[in-house]
């Protein structure tokens, strides 16, 4: 890339950034701590959180309104905790439910562009059946997405896809693969600066380019005042307040719950587990015949001077388990504790051969995380509150794993709620381990935790 090209793309996000942070600085403060990478190890645009890749052939073809949306919509899937996914949630379906949520927040804020000539058309609803994105989550939003763009020819799959997912996963690179075009430590030009015009000071200037001083600052004044004004980009002041408290509670958190509802728990080991989880799974655990063993060899050669194999040894193995913890109001923190310690004990006992997936519920399902050994259940940190809902674990599975559901399903609770209808499970086996000994399912098996 000659030097010249350079400026060029690196003066026009330095405008973009700029007018962001005019319309609103707290949404858009991110931008000036963020690397901006050229690349063609993209398709159109991405981000990892800390750098913004862009491809340059592209991006100089933005206008303003364009560069001005897709740097928002960035900003968006980083706010909304997208980019944080679990690792299953992977592919153009699941990126193409998270453009619709990022963009129908968007539009709360006054970017309601149906379309824009070199992004294309900007969805908002799902499609069947047809809901509002900013309704809501990126996985919520999945199931009312019935087709796999990634399976349509590339001139109707860019069609679907405004921007990219590529990043998101590679969190530890600073621009090492790419040409930074703008970093942190390049400061604005001097020629970006607010000035007031001879026309009576209503505008200020961005070289040359006039904006609605509403958009200053000083528009909070004017806003407590009931005028509620927007700008001509659209940004709705208090609308993006909404978002940025949201923003603190999803973040790597897409299937929390309402913000009222939603705290953060304490749960840590305690060596009080008594379970013995291999009795409990023993419906669930899975034979697999190997083709041969040194441990122990095959005896019928051991008086000769040859040291062979056994032959078809069989090896327990649990099939993946869906752990579903409840969080709700009447859960203690001493009583997650006990849970904590009887799923380590479970994963120890099985020797590192129990894998699965750890969620939190109470009247939704949060934090669905994947787990094979102690060291990763460590990183899963509790949230919930409020009410108990059993239906909704069972819509999550329906809706969401579409890799396949789980072998079996285990639920901690306390057991004060009303249980669904056994057809709930699909046929899933379910594991019910309650807290209260009180309590008895009409279905499925049970036990209790001390």
């Amino acid at each position: 890339m000659t030097e010249q090209r350079k400026r060029k793309l690196k003066r026009q996000l330095q405008e973009s950034r700029y007018r962001l942070r005019r319309l609103n600085k707290e949404f858009a403060e991110p931008l000036k701590d963020m690397v901006f990478v050229a690349t063609k190890d993209v398709m159109r645009i991405s981000t990892n959180g800390r750098c913004i890749y862009f491809d340059p052939d592209w991006l100089q073809k933005l206008g303003h309104t364009e560069l001005d949306f897709i740097l928002s919509h960035q900003l968006m899937h980083i706010a909304l905790g997208h980019i944080d996914r679990p690792k299953y949630y992977t592919g153009d379906r699941f990126h193409l439910a998270c453009d619709i949520v990022a963009n129908s927040h968007l539009e709360l804020l006054g970017w309601k562009y149906e379309k824009l000539p070199h992004i294309g058309k900007i969805f908002h609803e799902t499609f069947f059946p047809e809901r509002e994105g900013r309704s809501m989550t990126a996985q919520e939003a999945l199931a009312c997405v019935p087709f796999d763009p990634a399976l349509m020819k590339p001139t109707i799959r860019r069609n679907y896809m405004i921007d990219s997912e590529i990043w998101w996963d590679r969190k530890s690179d600073c621009g090492e693969n790419g040409e930074i075009v703008l970093s942190p430590a390049d400061e604005d030009p001097e020629d970006l600066v607010c000035d007031e015009d001879n026309t009576g000071g209503n505008h200020f200037f961005v070289r040359k380019e006039i904006f609605p001083k509403v958009l200053m600052s000083s528009m909070g004044d004017e806003l407590s005042e009931g005028k509620n004004k927007q700008s001509s980009s659209g940004w709705d002041r208090r609308a993006m307040n909404d978002i940025l408290s949201l923003r603190s509670a999803m973040k790597g958190n897409d299937e929390a719950g309402a913000e009222e509802d939603f705290v953060e728990r304490v749960w840590q080991r305690v060596n009080t587990a008594k379970l013995n989880w291999r009795k409990l799974l023993n419906s669930f655990i899975q034979e697999e015949v190997c083709d041969y063993s040194f441990t122990p060899p095959d005896r019928r050669m051991q008086d000769s001077e040859f040291f062979l194999p056994d032959y078809n040894v069989l090896e327990e193995r649990p099939k993946e388990v869906l752990f579903m913890v409840d969080t709700s109001s009447s859960i203690d923190d001493d009583t997650l504790s006990a849970v904590y310690g009887e799923i380590c004990n479970a994963i120890a006992q099985f020797n590192g051969g129990l894998v699965g997936v750890l969620c939190f519920f109470d009247v939704r399902v949060h934090n669905p995380m994947p787990f094979s050994d102690i060291g990763a259940l460590l990183r899963i940190k509790p949230s919930g509150g409020g009410g108990t809902n059993y239906e909704c674990i069972f819509d999550y599975v329906s809706r969401t794993m579409t890799m396949g559901a789980p072998a079996n399903i285990v639920i901690f609770t306390d057991g004060e709620a009303e249980f669904p209808e056994e057809s709930a499970a699909n046929n899933i086996p379910v594991l019910w381990l309650f807290s209260n000994q009180g309590v008895r399912p009409p279905w499925g098996k049970y036990a209790y935790v001390e």
